[in-house]
């Protein structure tokens, strides 16, 4: 008779829809074997040595195909252990995984029986984590979940114990985490014709907004997630803000100034073509409707059409040129930095929801 302890078992954590990354866990006291059968070490046909606690890129091979790379990582579990897999997104990826860890005697279970079977050995610290990865969005942010359900627990258990400084330091740096894993937003206002939809699919990775010469394309906001340097974020690419008569675009501005004041952080831009002046008398306007508390960056797009103006040290504006990609790493490290996430470092302890904040 298999038992729930003796029987090996796997769920998707993440949704079966297309995405970024889908979350295998496999646990069970064949799940060392399991793995032994069906990794391999990147670039070779090698078994992997796969040690606890520490994440690897593997090669997922059924038979001699190769199904995906994927980061995987071992965790503790009482007398078991908890393996996570990271894949790349999309449902045909994940549906053959789960098929070859089945066809390898597993047995497969869904996501919430999968956490209700691993959470009464975790502590409440690693059933925060387990959560938040169900919802993870982005390989990099699986990745530092994966490290904090390592690394957090003794750091919080010997929380009194520390610095006034380290505690300064974490709670600073946990603030800027609890916002990531909540859902950051950005959204992106400015006047017609200064390459919002542009950026927003350059930033997104795709093109999922409407582009055109034509001010105006653009009528209602549209989301999407994007990932800067790795950490997901919901983009709001908004209607472009003008004077007009027209009833429904100017609808399509209410919404977009509404959308605007609600985001972790705005990115107002301006058509550089029309040269410095003219970028910040245009920046000026479009921040007029935010509230003063909501975070905001300057954007100077199309650059690559006016080589005229240069990045100066200590500039409150980036340069960028959406339809090229040029200063595109210069506007991904000026978000990082003021949300915050350029503090998010997988060896720093870091919390993410109220029972991890000791004040």
């Amino acid at each position: 008779m298999v038992t729930p302890d003796s029987a090996t078992v796997a769920a998707l954590l993440t949704p079966l829809a297309p995405g970024a990354i889908a979350v295998i866990a496999l646990t069970g006291p064949k799940t060392r074997q399991i793995l032994t059968a069906v990794l391999r070490a990147p670039r070779s046909d090698a078994p992997i040595a796969l040690e606890l606690g520490r994440s690897r890129l593997c090669r997922i091979l059924d038979g001699h195909e190769v199904l995906d790379d994927a980061i995987v990582a071992i965790l503790p579990h009482g007398r078991h252990e908890v393996a996570e897999l990271c894949t790349h997104g999309g449902v045909r990826i994940a549906q053959r995984v789960l098929t070859l860890l089945a066809a390898n005697g597993v047995e497969l279970i869904d996501a919430e029986s999968f956490v209700a079977r691993t959470s009464p050995q975790s502590s409440p610290i690693e059933q925060d984590i387990d959560r938040a990865l169900l919802r993870s969005r982005s390989r990099r942010m699986t990745q530092w979940l994966l490290a904090q359900r390592r690394i957090l627990p003794p750091f919080i258990a010997d929380y009194d114990n520390m610095s006034p400084r380290m505690q300064s330091d974490y709670l600073h740096r946990s603030a800027s985490a609890e916002r990531l894993v909540s859902g950051l937003t950005i959204a992106l206002i400015g006047p017609p014709n200064a390459g919002k939809s542009t950026l927003a699919n350059r930033l997104i990775g795709h093109e999922r907004t409407i582009t055109s010469d034509t001010p105006g394309t653009t009528r209602d906001w549209v989301s999407e997630t994007a990932l800067i340097q790795g950490w997901p974020v919901t983009l709001t690419d908004t209607a472009g803000i003008r004077d007009t008569d027209c009833q429904i675009e100017s609808e399509a501005i209410r919404r977009s100034r509404h959308q605007a004041s609600a985001a972790d952080l705005v990115l107002i831009l301006a058509d550089a073509t029309l040269g410095e002046e003219a970028c910040k008398s245009s920046i000026v306007e479009s921040a007029e409707s935010l509230p003063s508390e909501v975070r905001r960056l300057f954007v100077f797009n199309k650059w690559d059409r006016a080589q005229t103006l240069k990045p100066t040290k200590g500039s409150t504006a980036v340069l960028v040129s959406a339809t090229t990609g040029l200063g595109i790493d210069a506007l991904e490290q000026r978000i990082a930095e003021t949300l915050g996430l350029d503090q998010l470092k997988d060896d720093l302890p870091t919390g993410f929801t109220g029972s991890h904040f000791r004040a």
